[in-house]
């Protein structure tokens, strides 16, 4: 195994040795994990029929429950971990998360993302559409899309009510993307931990010690 260049940013040794952290780190990435599923499913099998499993406003529910949070922590745990990137750029390049990958993380990694572009690229030849719809008392079945009367709510049939929802799941189908992102992060983090969890096992030097005030 290679050893670990480790960063040396004020809050490193606490963010990658609290086990805190590491719970926030696993419930993220079992999030985008989720996500990215969820998404990707709920596209997909709108394909064939103009079915979705979640309308679009519920998964735009879930995708804000998911990233709201977790964006935010993965953003901020950068910041902790690697500080402001400096201006050297050989360096950095050496020390960057992506290099500390083994050769099956990276592979696995792309593998998923070519995944993500199929689905997103899939689900716009389809169709993809932004817009709401409703259902009112009847039912009436109304959309509000900007290729129908400039996104004034327009009465529709109830098949076409199912198109267009259809449209709407697989614009949002690029939170596969968000979710990719956040549970990839997430397990970098991980393993980060891990690592130095065994840096320390093998006697290997610790991570740097922190000192107050910057």
């Amino acid at each position: 195994m290679q050893d670990v260049t480790w960063p040396t940013t004020r809050f490193t040794r606490w963010r990658l040795r609290s086990t805190l952290c590491a719970t926030a780190d696993v419930m993220a990435a079992l999030a985008g994990a989720g996500l990215f599923v969820l998404a990707a499913v709920d596209s997909v099998a709108s394909w064939p029929s103009d079915r979705v499993l979640l309308t679009d406003p519920e998964l735009a529910r879930v995708a804000g429950i998911v990233l709201l949070p977790g964006w935010p922590w993965m953003m901020a745990s950068f910041l902790m971990v690697f500080g402001v990137p400096r201006r050297r750029p050989r360096t950095r390049r050496r020390n960057s998360p992506w290099r500390r990958l083994p050769l099956p993380g990276r592979i696995a990694i792309w593998a998923v993302a070519a995944a993500c572009a199929a689905v997103v690229a899939g689900s716009y030849a389809v169709g993809a559409a932004k817009g709401s719809a409703r259902v009112l008392p009847g039912p009436r079945y109304e959309v509000s899309v900007i290729y129908l009367n400039n996104l004034q709510w327009t009465q529709v049939t109830h098949a076409q009510y199912q198109m267009w929802q259809a449209q709407f799941v697989r614009e949002d189908s690029f939170f596969t993307t968000f979710g990719l992102f956040l549970a990839a992060a997430s397990i970098g983090f991980l393993r980060l931990r891990r690592r130095g969890a065994d840096q320390s096992a093998q006697g290997l030097p610790p991570l740097p010690e922190l000192r107050a005030g910057g």
